[in-house]
């Protein structure tokens, strides 16, 4: 995948989910920076499962996610075949009182490691796993949901997710400004219609047939608590397929546009969506504080299915995959 920033992090919505989309920066992917809790009591610490700290700012105990039992419904079906048009959530909320426990209960030990990637016609079994775990001086044995699939269907998987993996992104400028870049178009035309032909400047791979997507540079993203400024928001607007690499300058044809081409707008190299869609659905295992500071298409509200931007990333333990809760004050 493309370089984006450290401290930024891409959330797709559905429904109450949040999925983190992308926050890599290949610098600082080896020594993630976890954020250190403050010392003032935090509002939404019930609601994380974390105890309240004491005054140097440390846990007594245990995080309490960890202990909490799975809500699974007393008239929950032992098995349920997956309809075109099901998502996650709709499926979670058949099994369990709480849908954001889905991810706790998938069986780790199936083919299959992530629930998003079940497809319309796949069977779906809940079943009870008997596990021994000790609580004081005392060995006890518990019974833990957990779920299991029959592979039978095929087509798109259900994740609601896919078309939010790669784009919008956010990149830093000294990333924008190395990428290869449009020159011009044959025709002089300021806009570029599907099927013309462009030239780039600044490509290195220049192999006939190879195809790369095109982006616009977008708003300036500053932070909203220090406004330092963290990134630069662009959007895919073609794909670029080289016709002829000879020579300073290369030749490609504008193909798939979704929108406007400018003279100017910029090449990435292809990014591999199926990558992030692998990635475990999971609650992050470390406090995560951020601020929303971009709606993508939006000016003051987002809903469902709809794209924000956190002041948050890599740089901070966030991973794609995890789930994110947002909070408004009243």
């Amino acid at each position: 995948m493309s370089t984006s920033l450290p401290r930024l992090a891409i959330l797709s919505a559905s429904s109450l989910l949040l999925t983190v989309a992308c926050s890599h920066n290949n610098k600082d992917e080896t020594v993630p920076r976890l954020t250190t809790p403050s010392v003032k009591v935090d509002p939404y610490d019930s609601h994380y499962g974390m105890p309240r700290r004491d005054t140097t700012g440390g846990y007594a105990t245990k995080p309490k996610y960890k202990k909490i039992r799975i809500p699974v419904k007393a008239d929950a079906p032992t098995r349920y075949r997956v309809k075109k048009g099901d998502t996650l959530w709709d499926i979670s909320n058949k099994f369990l009182k709480d849908p954001w426990f889905w991810p706790e209960i998938w069986d780790k030990n199936q083919k299959i490691k992530n629930p998003h990637l079940i497809y319309p016609g796949d069977l779906l079994y809940i079943y009870q796993s008997r596990r021994t775990v000790k609580q004081g001086n005392r060995i006890v044995e518990i019974l833990v949901p957990q779920i299991r699939v029959e592979r039978t269907g095929s087509g798109k998987p259900i994740s609601s997710l896919a078309p939010f993996l790669a784009w919008p992104r956010v990149l830093d400028k000294e990333t924008i400004d190395k990428a290869p870049y449009i020159v011009d178009g044959l025709d002089n035309h300021l806009l570029i219609e599907e099927g013309q032909t462009i030239y780039i400047k600044k490509l290195k791979d220049r192999r006939d047939g190879q195809t790369y997507p095109v982006f616009h540079k977008g708003k300036a993203l500053y932070d909203p608590e220090t406004n330092e400024l963290l990134g630069y928001e662009v959007t895919y607007t073609a794909n670029a397929t080289i016709t002829r690499g000879a020579g300073e300058i290369a030749t490609a044809t504008i193909l798939n546009t979704k929108r406007e081409v400018h003279i100017g707008d910029r090449l990435l190299k292809n990014i591999d969506e199926k990558v992030v869609l692998n990635a475990p659905m999971v609650a992050p295992r470390h406090k995560v504080r951020a601020t929303v500071l971009s709606l993508y298409e939006a000016n003051l509200i987002s809903g469902t299915g709809m794209i924000v931007t956190l002041n948050c990333g890599i740089a901070e333990g966030i991973k794609p995959g995890h789930i994110l809760s947002i909070f408004a004050q009243i």
